[in-house]
């Protein structure tokens, strides 16, 4: 289960958001590989800030990502976009 963010991260992004979908081991090799985050666990998405502007990269509909999985994935990615910092603070 995705982690859900606190309510003052959790709202649309007011900037412009790039959102790519790809298979998990395109999630995977995108978020952890290309992005050099080091992590134990698989990447289910990730979201990359800049000024004014935000892409995310997210699992599409398939196998074992429901488009419930989908969106609150997104939702989680999203709350990045908006300030939420990596370590999910509540």
């Amino acid at each position: 289960m995705e982690i859900l963010p606190p309510p003052p991260y959790d709202h649309p992004y007011k900037g412009h958001a790039i959102v790519r979908y790809g298979s998990l081991a395109q999630v995977e090799h995108f978020c952890h590989t290309m992005q050099g985050i080091v992590s134990a666990y698989q990447a289910l998405g990730c979201a990359k800030v800049n000024p004014g502007r935000c892409f995310i990269m997210i699992p599409k509909v398939s196998g074992k990502i429901s488009a419930k999985m989908q969106s609150e994935i997104r939702r989680h990615e999203i709350a990045h976009c908006n300030g939420w910092p990596a370590d999910h603070p509540r």
